[in-house]
C-alpha cells in the first residue's frame, strides 16, 4: 500500500541517518499506528454521495480505502495526511489562479468506530519540497467519517497561488486532542505520487501509492491586459482638437436641420 521497508529495517536505516531529508526517507516505513489502522476501512459502510466537487484533483472520485490515525492522535501536530498540488499538472501557472477553498471526500461511514471526527485542514506553501508548517496560508475545521457526503469549504478570502506548488493537509491539532482523524483514498487509479503521510513529523514524510481524496477549488484569473499606450502631451492636444472638431461638425448639422 505504501512504498516502505519492513519496520525493523526502517529503524536500522533511521539510526544511520544523521539528518534525513524527505528524499532520504521516501521509502522508510511508517509506524504500526498508521499502517495497521487502515484495516478499519473494511468495516465501513459506503455512502450514497459521489465525490464530484473541486477543480484540481488526483483521484477518480471513488473511495476504496481510508487512512487513519487511531487512538486520539488528531491532537498530535506531527501527524498529517496531505496532497502536494503542482500547478503544472493542470496546465496552470503561478499568478494565474487563486485558491478559493477545498473539498474532502466523506463517502465511507465509520460511525461504528466512533465517527464522525473533526479534522483540521491547512493550506501551506512549499519550501524546498516540504510544506511550510509554521506559516499556514489558510485553515478550516471539517468533519469526516460518517459517510454523509463530500465536505466543501469556501474561504472568506481567496489566495492567489504565486508559486508552482502548494499543499493541502489534514493535520493533527491540539484543539482536537483525544479524537481520531481519517482521509479517504482512491486506490483504483494510477498513483499520482502527490499524496503524502507522516506520523513522526515532516522529516519523516513518505509518499503513498494511494491518491488522497482532497481537492482544491480554484478560480482562474484573467490574463494580462495590454495597457493603452501613453499618448503624451502633444497627442493629448491633438485628441482634444479632434474631439472639438467632431463636436463642432455635429452642432452645425443640427443647426442646418433646424432651419
Amino acid at each position: 500500500m505504501h512504498r516502505s521497508l519492513p519496520t525493523a529495517v526502517a529503524v536500522l536505516v533511521l539510526s544511520l541517518l544523521p539528518g534525513p531529508s524527505p528524499a532520504d526517507v521516501a521509502s522508510v516505513a511508517l509506524s504500526d499506528a498508521a499502517t495497521t489502522a487502515v484495516a478499519r476501512a473494511d468495516g465501513a459502510v459506503r455512502g450514497p454521495v459521489p465525490f464530484d466537487c473541486g477543480d484540481l484533483a488526483y483521484d477518480d472520485g471513488t473511495a476504496e480505502d481510508s487512512i487513519f490515525f487511531g487512538g486520539g492522535q488528531a491532537g498530535e501536530t506531527d501527524h498529517f495526511l496531505g496532497v502536494r498540488f503542482e500547478l503544472a499538472d493542470f496546465g496552470l501557472e503561478p499568478g494565474g489562479v487563486a485558491l478559493t477553498g477545498f473539498c474532502i471526500s466523506n463517502s465511507l461511514d465509520f460511525s461504528v468506530f466512533g465517527g464522525p471526527w473533526s479534522n483540521e485542514v491547512f493550506v501551506y506553501r512549499d519550501v524546498d519540497g516540504i510544506p511550510q508548517l509554521d506559516d499556514p496560508v489558510r485553515r478550516a475545521t471539517v468533519s469526516t467519517g460518517d459517510g454523509t457526503g463530500q465536505v466543501v469549504v469556501e474561504f472568506a478570502a481567496a489566495w492567489m497561488i504565486d508559486e508552482p506548488v502548494f499543499w493541502i493537509m489534514t493535520r493533527g491539532d491540539p484543539i482536537h486532542a483525544g479524537e481520531d482523524f481519517n482521509m479517504e483514498s482512491d486506490q483504483s487509479s494510477e498513483p499520482a505520487e502527490r499524496s503524502w503521510i507522516a506520523d513522526r513529523g515532516v522529516e519523516f514524510m513518505v509518499p503513498t501509492q494511494q491518491n488522497f481524496m482532497i481537492r482544491a477549488s480554484v478560480l482562474q484569473l484573467p490574463g494580462n491586459v495590454t495597457p493603452v499606450p501613453a499618448i503624451g502631451g502633444v497627442g493629448l492636444v491633438l485628441l482634444i482638437l479632434l474631439m472639438l472638431g467632431i463636436a463642432i461638425r455635429a452642432r452645425r448639422r443640427v443647426d442646418a436641420r433646424s432651419r
